[in-house]
């Protein structure tokens, strides 16, 4: 399985892989805990390949649930910051960066009046800044701190997108971990110490099953957007910086 990671590239890997694997960790867990692999005698070429195809629909139905959620709760697109009365950021910085954009979009910024009288005019300048700023910083080694906060926001969102998702499939897992313990069929009594390896499955269940009800929640995902939306605005001031041209040699150099 770890050989097919190298696929996915590293916000995929993180903000989508990473969230379906901690969501489904008991799932996953569980057909090796039972199976006893090494007899079905599986070459390596299909194992990475199931691996793949198994890690590429759980990072898509991670994506998707993710998406769902975002549009729920209306994070990521963090306008109010932009916003006079909003002193998350200093307003005569935020003064800087609104000439700025509004000569790279090539429009009006809005004033502390439109704020006021025409909102929804305000936040459309505010999200088509948005959109140029996402655009204008793609570059991760140049703005590695904006990429590790939207990193930290996927993978937020999509987790809380993956929750009752995995805690059904953690009673399900608990069910039939159960039912092996009770009943044993004789299939199973072949693979070593197959009752103690459902009881830790049980453990990491009911663990796992607090962790996803307690830890994973909306108020975890707005805190990772607000640190991503403020992180966004403050990119202006790398983009700002005047680009600088090599020194032309010299006839003596």
């Amino acid at each position: 399985m770890f050989t097919a990671l190298k696929f996915f590239d590293a916000y995929s890997l993180r903000a989508r892989v990473f969230p379906a694997l901690l969501a489904g960790l008991p799932t996953l867990a569980f057909p090796f805990v039972v199976v006893p692999w090494k007899g079905l005698g599986l070459s390596n070429v299909i194992v990475t390949i199931m691996s793949l195809v198994l890690l590429y629909a759980f990072a898509d139905l991670a994506r998707r649930t993710g998406l769902r959620v975002e549009k729920k709760l209306g994070t990521r697109s963090t306008l109010h910051f932009w916003h006079r009365s909003d002193a998350t950021l200093p307003n005569s910085v935020k003064d800087l960066y609104r000439d700025y954009i509004a000569i790279q979009l090539k429009r009006p910024a809005p004033t502390a009046d439109d704020e006021l009288l025409d909102p929804a005019s305000a936040d459309d300048f505010y999200a088509g800044a948005g959109f140029w700023l996402r655009d204008q910083t793609r570059n991760v080694k140049t703005f590695n701190i904006l990429f590790d906060d939207l990193v930290s926001y996927g993978f937020r969102r999509n987790l809380l997108g993956l929750k009752y998702i995995a805690v059904a499939a953690n009673f399900v897992v608990a069910a039939a971990s159960g039912a092996m313990i009770y009943f044993m069929p004789e299939y199973f009594l072949y693979v070593p110490a197959i009752t103690e390896k459902l009881c830790v499955v049980l453990l990491v269940v009911v663990l796992h099953s607090l962790y996803m009800l307690f830890a994973v929640g909306p108020e975890a995902v707005r805190e990772a957007s607000d640190t991503y939306g403020k992180q966004l605005i403050i990119s202006c001031g790398n983009l700002m910086k005047p680009i600088r041209t090599p020194r032309p040699k010299s006839a003596k150099e």
